[in-house]
């Protein structure tokens, strides 16, 4: 075989198998096949004269950096890249959490605390549960509760006395 073609054959065998890696998982072993293709180019490339060898070197050192970057930057665009690591979805406002204009009406009123605020729990308003944190301190539960505020997204309460009930 022409040494020309043996160095197109291993230089091209290389880079093949290392492109392969970016669609097949294979835990680095068709990385180090790859790299060891690379590698035979490049010690045929020195018997053609230390120059030519050089040059080999420093091609490979050009050219994998950049076709990692490559890889890296296009590989979720690949069938199996798409499989591995979907797109971000798309959210709505009621997927981030309680809308802050629902709250609103409940700032001021009375409501119980279903589960202890440590300081997050779940307070009861109108037979409306809500996600609520302690203004202070910890509450216990099937305490009385003022929604004081809206805190991010979520009510913030405080301990108040039970109203006594007329009859």
């Amino acid at each position: 075989m022409d040494g020309a073609v043996l160095l197109a054959v291993l230089f091209g065998t290389g880079t093949l198998i290392l492109v392969a890696e970016i669609f097949i998982p294979s835990h680095g072993l068709l990385t180090v096949a790859g790299l060891v293709f690379l590698t035979l180019g490049v010690i045929k490339t020195f018997q053609y004269g230390t120059q030519a060898g050089g040059l080999a070197i420093i091609a490979c050192l050009i050219l994998l950096p950049v076709m990692g970057v490559l890889a890296v930057k296009y590989f979720h665009r690949t069938p199996l890249g798409r499989r591995i690591s979907p797109p971000n979805p798309v959210y709505t406002p009621e997927d981030l959490g309680a809308n802050i204009e629902a709250l609103r009406p409940l700032v001021g009123t009375l409501g119980r605390s279903l589960s202890p605020l440590h300081p997050v729990g779940i307070c009861e308003f109108g037979g409306r549960r809500v996600q609520c944190i302690a203004e202070m301190g910890a509450i216990d539960s099937d305490a009385c509760v003022q929604a004081t505020d809206i805190r991010g997204k979520e009510l913030t309460v405080r301990v108040v006395e039970q109203p006594e009930v007329t009859a």
